[in-house]
């Protein structure tokens, strides 16, 4: 009788662990579509939030959003734009393990010279 009761417990515990864990991440632009169209229809935003076990500010900021740009999409991430193209990073990989010796300096110049722009070397070296 005891086992049955602690396997319930961690089962109980498994879900809310499931739960919690998929309001960590984005929710796809089919929900946004359904959140918007369930405040447009007159829906509450805690309603909402409780209906699809979001917290409030989430609803919040995509109807927020949605007035302000007409739009429910995801925006473009943030963060630092990329200097170098993936095929620049393996071009420098592999000219790396090539000649070990080499500096991130030589290594920039060796990339310039393949490549059109500058490169410093405290990105290379990165």
């Amino acid at each position: 009788m005891l086992q049955f009761a602690s396997s319930d417990r961690f089962a109980e515990s498994e879900i809310a662990k499931s739960e919690s864990m998929s309001r960590r991440y984005h929710l796809h632009d089919e929900m946004h579509w359904r959140i918007i169209s369930m405040l447009q229809a007159g829906a509450r935003q805690s309603a909402v939030a409780r209906e699809l076990n979001v917290h409030r500010s989430v609803i919040h900021r995509l109807w927020n959003h949605y007035r302000r740009n007409q739009n429910a999409s995801r925006r473009r991430g943030s963060g630092h734009r990329r200097i170098t193209t993936t095929a620049d990073d393996r071009y420098l990989l592999l000219c790396a393990r090539r000649r070990r010796i080499l500096t991130a300096r030589q290594l920039t110049s060796q990339l310039s010279d393949a490549v059109e722009g500058l490169i410093s070397g405290q990105t290379v070296s990165r």
